[in-house]
């Protein structure tokens, strides 16, 4: 079985590589999600000195103090920048590490409930079937890293109930983490111990409650210490919840105009998934073999639960988007395979490995998955069709690194362009771009009006609709 098993891992693997390059600007390293830009470039000011632990920095003009977020995920992409760099395949591996983390404990926690190891690729192909997964997975989203830790935290609390409790003391410090990496939002897998007790009776109620108090004073404890005893903690947690938290509660973050948003999209993700689980509803149905899928029904139960935690809340703001769904996929994957478990094993029992087939398609999986890796590396530096990125490239070799320039104003629709500027020099050249203020250097955008008098600068290069200009000295 071991070795059947290897073919279908190599196969997810190879998939999952393909299916992030199928929109090409996603394998290319410098075309990315502006959020993920932002991102990356406030982890690189940290590896590099320019910020520190608990007072992050994105640019000098936009958000010199940074506090939209908390800061675990930062620290970590941060190594990553200190250990290797400031390519721009940084974040992109540092993503791949981060899903196949989540990977990771997908595995184990099927294996904590199947008590095998063999059919654990299922949940991992289930996991690649949803588009958002993917595409958060390519563009350095915060919810990569807080899938890690909300994963880790029911593998070690599945754990906890056969093995030794100090399992649930690890469970409780990655709900800590995850806290430390996206907020409250992390305190969704809180109510495993609840869905465990109604769908399959294998705790007893006053265990749930022992439980999920010990489980949040894991995660209120090391806060609460941080909060009392370290000055920059408590000023980071002080303008959080002021700038963040209290804000996005009260709906002045409003990204959306329906709190019912985050579940159309849920849905219409789930697609590719949910296809497959309704025809096999029907062929048991029609077959008369419905029995078959109730080996881990209730278990199924308990992670259609938690998945569903960890969307509904987010019905309580109309800050929403659809990538805030990503840390639901790995447990309702696992909720979904668990139905097909019973007869994916059967079928695998009966796979004759010696078949030329077989061999054959591990042989080209592996050499796609080397293909895919060497296809990135190679493009590591080409910048595609990006106008933003162009404007970057070109312009950066007529001005130094570590500077501030002028832009314009912009209007309501370069708003979202003047973003990508931001970031995109940024990240790559450490420029902040102003406003507001006057400078040495002004990048004009000619289809706004001019915010400077034109004439008081000397016009070095244009690219596309943007002219940068140097101002004139007497």
């Amino acid at each position: 079985m071991r070795q059947k098993a290897l073919y279908f891992y190599v196969a997810i693997i190879t998939v999952f590589i393909v299916f992030i390059g199928i929109g090409l600007p996603y394998l290319l390293p410098y075309n990315m999600f502006v959020d993920g830009v932002i991102y990356a470039t406030i982890a690189k000011n940290l590896a590099f000195g320019e910020s520190s632990l608990w007072v992050l920095r994105y640019t000098e003009i936009i958000d010199p103090e940074f506090y939209a977020h908390p800061p675990l995920a930062f620290w970590m992409q941060g190594l990553f920048f200190k250990l290797f760099g400031t390519s721009g395949l940084i974040e992109r591996f540092y993503s791949i590490f981060a899903i196949f983390a989540v990977g990771f404990f997908v595995v184990r926690i099927w294996k904590e409930l199947t008590s095998e190891i063999y059919t654990a690729w299922l949940p991992l192909l289930f996991l690649i079937l949803f588009p958002r997964f993917i595409w958060v997975a390519a563009n350095n989203m915060l919810e990569n890293t807080l899938s890690i830790f909300m994963c880790c935290f029911v593998f070690f609390y599945l754990k906890s109930l056969k093995q030794h409790k100090i399992y649930l003391i690890i469970g409780g410090l990655s709900l800590f983490l995850g806290v430390l990496t996206k907020g409250v939002v992390a305190l969704f897998p809180l109510t495993l111990p609840f869905w465990i007790w109604l769908f399959t009776k294998k705790i007893p109620f006053k265990k749930v409650i022992a439980d999920t108090f010990i489980l949040l004073g894991c995660v209120c404890f090391p806060l609460v210490l941080w909060y009392a005893l370290s000055a920059d903690a408590k000023h980071f947690f002080d303008n959080y919840l002021l700038h963040q938290m209290l804000p996005s509660i009260s709906g002045k973050y409003a990204f959306v105009s329906s709190r019912f948003f985050i579940i159309l999209i849920f849905l219409k993700e789930s697609i590719l998934c949910l296809i497959p689980v309704l025809s096999l509803f029907i062929v048991l149905w029609k077959k008369k073999k419905l029995d078959t899928i109730k080996k881990h029904q209730k278990d199924s139960f308990v992670f259609i639960a938690l998945a569903l935690c960890a969307i509904l809340p987010i019905m309580l703001t109309l800050k929403q988007s659809s990538y805030y769904i990503s840390p639901a996929y790995p447990f309702l994957a696992i909720a979904l395979a668990l139905l097909f478990q019973p007869m994916v094993k059967r079928w695998m029992e009966k796979i004759n490995v010696a078949l030329r087939v077989f061999v054959i398609f591990k042989w080209m999986s592996c050499v796609l998955f080397g293909i895919s890796i060497m296809v990135t590396i190679a493009l590591n530096g080409r910048i595609g069709r990006d106008e933003q990125l162009q404007v970057v490239a070109e312009i950066s070799s007529y001005i130094p690194n570590n500077v501030t320039i002028s832009i314009d104003e912009g209007t309501p629709c370069s708003w979202r362009l003047y973003d990508w500027l931001h970031a995109y020099f940024a990240r790559y050249k450490n420029i902040s771009l102003d406003q507001t203020n006057e400078h040495t250097y002004y990048l004009h955008d000619k289809r706004v009006e001019p915010r400077l008098p034109l004439n008081s600068y000397i016009l070095l290069t244009k690219v596309g609709e943007y002219e940068l200009r140097m101002k004139r000295t007497e």
